[in-house]
């Protein structure tokens, strides 16, 4: 007998966002803790992916085991391709935080829409607005203080280097927004929870890979790393990424993009009060302006949505 759950009220709902946003926002603490007792980032990640993947794969296999063989070809295959591309994205993650704070990263990978409009044009030959392109040239006046702001300073792991860190942001933010465009051409044709089961199992296989292409070891590390690992995995992505999944059966897609620029607003409230982390005026100035030109794009691309609508 199969025990069937009433669709939670509208209170639980939010209930259920407010937890996946807040245990998704301690993921670069946990990456931190992780990092200063010597656990590479490639095993930190591919920890994250595997754990991940393996406790969705009952649940997926039980009931969607026929939706992923009905699949089309070519939709397994761009969501092979963007778990690939989110297993590269959350290894920068993590490398990154040897390099720079967990604030100036958070702040640089928030320039995720930026990308995402970019990639639109490029690669959908999607035509945006002036006030979108408008929004695009602030975010990166931004983006470029806050570069200039960070690049002289002192890492915050032993043998950084925040000019790499920077990079290793960026490129971050620009491989995640290539995932959620890849995400938002398979959707179309395909249930949601077979495609992120593909994207999380895929990402996971990188991650492995990247592992034994760099030789990196997989024992010997402290205990505390270890558990800082499983943390990472049971906040960002099972509870993280799971229950937000789960939320979105029942609320708008729009939920997801607020939770998505809420999450490094936490993050880097955690940084301060945790990592006593404190930016710089310069480094500050930066983010406000990367903020307000996200914004600017966010805001624009939605109205654009209502018209077409």
């Amino acid at each position: 007998m199969r025990l069937r759950l009433a669709q939670p009220s509208t209170t639980q709902l939010w209930i259920l966002v407010a937890l996946s946003t807040v245990s998704w926002s301690f993921g670069p603490i946990c990456i931190r803790f992780a990092l200063q007792h010597d656990v590479p980032p490639p095993l930190i990640s591919s920890g994250r992916m595997i754990v991940g993947a393996l406790f969705f794969t009952p649940y997926v296999w039980f009931k969607y085991a026929g939706d992923i063989a009905a699949m089309p070809a070519r939709s397994r295959w761009l969501a092979i391709f963007a778990g690939a591309t989110f297993g590269f994205n959350i290894t920068l993650n993590a490398a990154l935080l040897e390099h720079i704070s967990v604030i100036i990263g958070q702040a640089l990978i928030a320039t995720i829409p930026v990308w995402v409009a970019i990639l639109e044009v490029a690669i959908l030959k999607v035509k945006l607005k002036g006030s979108v392109w408008l929004g695009v040239f602030v975010a990166l006046v931004g983006a470029i203080l806050i570069s200039w702001a960070t690049s002289g300073e002192a890492p915050p792991l032993e043998g950084g280097n925040p000019s790499l860190g920077i990079i290793m942001a960026l490129v971050s933010a620009c491989s995640a927004s290539l995932y959620i465009i890849i995400g938002r051409k398979v959707r179309g044709s395909v249930s949601f929870v077979p495609y992120i089961w593909l994207v999380y199992t895929s990402g996971a296989v990188t991650t492995v890979l990247i592992i034994a292409s760099s030789a990196t070891p997989v024992l010997g590390y402290e205990w505390q790393g270890y558990f800082w690992v499983l943390l990472l995995a049971i906040l960002a992505q099972i509870i993280g990424h799971g229950v937000l999944n789960f939320v979105l059966r029942y609320l708008s897609p729009t939920t997801l993009t607020v939770t998505a620029q809420t999450v490094p607003v936490l993050s880097v409230l955690w940084a301060l009060l945790i990592l006593s982390e404190t930016p710089t005026m310069t480094q500050v100035a930066g983010s406000i302006v990367l903020v307000i030109g996200v914004g600017i794009v966010l805001r624009a691309q939605n109205r654009a949505k209502i018209r077409s609508s």
